[in-house]
């Protein structure tokens, strides 16, 4: 009694995880030479997990490439956002100072000019009627010219009263509105700057830990 065993012994083993079914296995005991297949395994589970983790890898490597592409496009915006806030402070500013500096002196000393004038215009008037009354009182002017006298006096008069209200209206109210708009706009503007400059920031930050994950 004895037991025949072969000299050179080659043990195969499945490197597939999991279980895979046999398609073709050779028969017992057949002569073979290299390169013959001896068995052959289902490889249809692996070749589609093949096929998904080829689409998850072209996937990811556009999703970072688009993450790539984003932060360039938030830092470019956060910078273009940041310039155009800080020149809308910067105009704002302007307007302010052009408004308190140039704008309303000119137009309150327009406003002493018009009452100057108005003023002149109702001695003129006030003198000229004066005379004509007494021309009339002589015989020597028509009732109809001292009325346009007259007239011409209390016209002179309202105007120079308008010309007061005007710059009544300037120093009480329209110097106050269009101060406080002014003065707003810079405020607004100085917020917004700070808003745009967190918001971009943020935003870059937020793309840079995109394409980090990514």
């Amino acid at each position: 009694n004895g037991t025949i065993k072969n000299r050179d012994q080659v043990i195969l083993k499945s490197e597939v995880e999991g279980r895979a079914a046999i398609l073709f296995l050779v028969a017992e005991g057949a002569n073979v030479k290299k390169g013959d297949l001896l068995v052959e395994l289902d490889g249809t589970k692996i070749e589609e997990q093949r096929a998904s983790q080829s689409i998850t890898v072209i996937n990811a490597e556009a999703s970072f490439i688009r993450a790539r592409e984003n932060l360039a496009v938030a830092k470019n915006q956060a910078e273009s956002d940041v310039t155009q806030a800080k020149q809308d402070l910067r105009f704002a500013e302007l307007d302010l100072k052009k408004y308190v500096e140039g704008e309303y002196p000119q137009a309150l000393q327009q406003a002493d000019a018009d009452i100057t004038i108005a003023t002149e215009e109702v001695k003129r008037a006030e003198e000229k009627l004066n005379w004509s009354r007494k021309l009339h009182a002589q015989r020597y002017l028509s009732l109809v010219d001292l009325q346009a006298d007259e007239l011409a006096h209390k016209k002179a008069e309202l105007e120079l009263e308008l010309a007061k209200n005007r710059k009544q209206v300037l120093e009480e109210f329209t110097h106050k509105r269009d101060l406080e708009t002014r003065e707003s706009a810079v405020s607004q503007a100085t917020m917004g700057l700070e808003r745009v400059t967190r918001k971009a920031s943020a935003d870059t930050v937020q793309a840079e830990a995109d394409l980090k994950a990514k």
